[in-house]
């Protein structure tokens, strides 16, 4: 079945999973409203039943298109190959590194001309990267394909903003306003205005590493895919990982995260200000933790309207399967599910990312964000993953520690809101 299909096989099933979610749904809130306790308990157990279908449909479909994009990224490159057949000595050595870092991943250490070979190539590229490290170099191509698979296993990569750099001591410069102007008549007297104030914020950074391994028969099989088999591993990995520290890091050895400083109700602007590092949260008080409507509505529109252009909410699956059942004052779903290719599901308006790292609804928790995360939040890749082969400690497998350098920071903290559960 072609990707094509597979998308829209699951697009009709959300579809009809939704309607049906809905019909009963709807079944369950007259339930409650004539006291029918045991009919809506009934009706509740149906509901996750179908919300655990409308999640997997949505799922399928939405790992479908990042296949896709996949596979679109790499038809370009190869369109651009094609429109350049002759390739520059660059490039040659960019191919050649590729296949000898193949040969050594396979070879189980055995041979020291591929080591050799391997650093021999990295002398002659600066983009491949250096040896000081340890270990070597992650080929250019395979450490897109790494980057591109994390976006399919976790929303972080698509919703903040990401930046390469060659130090940790980059440093981002923030507009916090402060600029002042006024009226004036066509003599009267101009006095000077305040200049805008900068805030200076600095990522911490660590080394997110994984550590998978492969039998050493697999390695010997030349059927065995070893690029893609390492990308897809270590994507997973590392976009679970960096899923849990963008949004709880404590800073040490890792980026600090979007809640390490917890979110407070004071308002933008607000004398005195909120830290640098602390969002504002919109309270959604109910004692049996229920997410409520106007809550939502209210997080829109407490983001300043310069920042809901390019806005998007996100939140784990648990909390997905508790807004769906949302209406607003008008018995309209406030959920919409995404029923074309490459449309995400919507709510209010603007497009929802499942980010399985965030709290579900509990008790002084942040189960939901909302706002443009890329001016919110910045995240910092050192250039260049390294790897480094160990065939000593597990006999009869090869070990691949894989690491890159990064870190995180709150970027600009009006930009983001937060949902606060509290049960009173």
């Amino acid at each position: 079945m072609s990707t094509f299909q597979v998308i829209k096989e699951a697009i009709d099933a959300q579809m009809n999973a939704f309607t049906e979610f809905k019909k009963v749904n709807d079944e369950r809130i007259e339930a409650i409203k004539k006291g029918n306790d045991a009919k809506a308990a009934e009706l509740d157990v149906t509901l996750a039943k179908i919300n655990s279908e409308i999640a997997k449909q949505s799922q399928i479909k939405q790992t479908a298109e990042a296949e896709i994009n996949l596979m679109r990224e790499r038809l370009e490159e190869l369109e651009v190959r094609a429109s350049n057949p002759k390739k520059t000595v660059q490039d040659k050595v960019k191919d050649d590194y590729k296949d000898a870092f193949c040969n050594w991943i396979r070879n189980k250490g055995q041979s020291p001309n591929d080591e050799q070979k391997l650093h021999e190539l990295m002398k002659k590229d600066v983009t491949i990267g250096t040896g000081a490290g340890g270990g070597f170099a992650v080929p250019e191509q395979i450490a897109r394909d790494i980057e591109l698979m994390e976006k399919k296993f976790s929303p972080v990569r698509n919703l903040v903003k990401v930046v390469q750099v060659g130090t940790s001591d980059y440093k981002e410069l923030v507009n916090i306003r402060g600029a002042t102007s006024g009226w004036v008549g066509e003599s009267g007297a101009r006095t000077a205005t305040a200049t805008p104030q900068l805030r200076e914020v600095t990522p911490t950074h660590g080394e997110l590493y994984a550590y998978p391994q492969a039998s050493e028969w697999s390695l010997d099989d030349v059927f065995f895919n070893v690029d893609a088999w390492l990308a897809e591993n270590v994507a997973q990995e590392f976009a679970l990982l960096e899923g849990d520290a963008v949004i709880r890091g404590d800073g040490v050895s890792k980026p600090t995260g979007m809640t390490n400083s917890a979110p407070t109700n004071v308002a933008d602007q607000f004398p005195p200000s909120r830290a640098a590092a602390v969002y504002q949260f919109i309270a959604n008080v109910d004692a049996g933790l229920l997410i409520k409507a106007d809550a939502l509505i209210d997080t829109v529109y407490t983001l300043n309207s310069e920042y809901r252009s390019g806005a998007s909410w996100a939140m784990n699956s648990v909390t997905t399967g508790a807004v769906r059942k949302l209406k607003d004052s008008t018995n309209q779903y406030l959920w919409q599910p995404g029923l074309q290719a490459g449309q995400p599901d919507m709510l209010l308006g603007y497009p929802v990312a499942t980010w399985e790292q965030m709290d579900s609804p509990v008790n002084n928790g942040h189960p939901i964000a909302f706002g443009n995360f890329r001016r919110g939040y910045v995240l910092v890749d050192r250039v260049g993953l390294r790897v480094t082969r160990d065939n000593v400690t597990n006999v009869g497998f090869v070990r691949f520690y894989v690491r890159r350098r990064e870190g995180g920071i709150v970027l600009n903290n009006d930009a983001i809101k937060f949902i606060k559960t509290t049960t009173a």
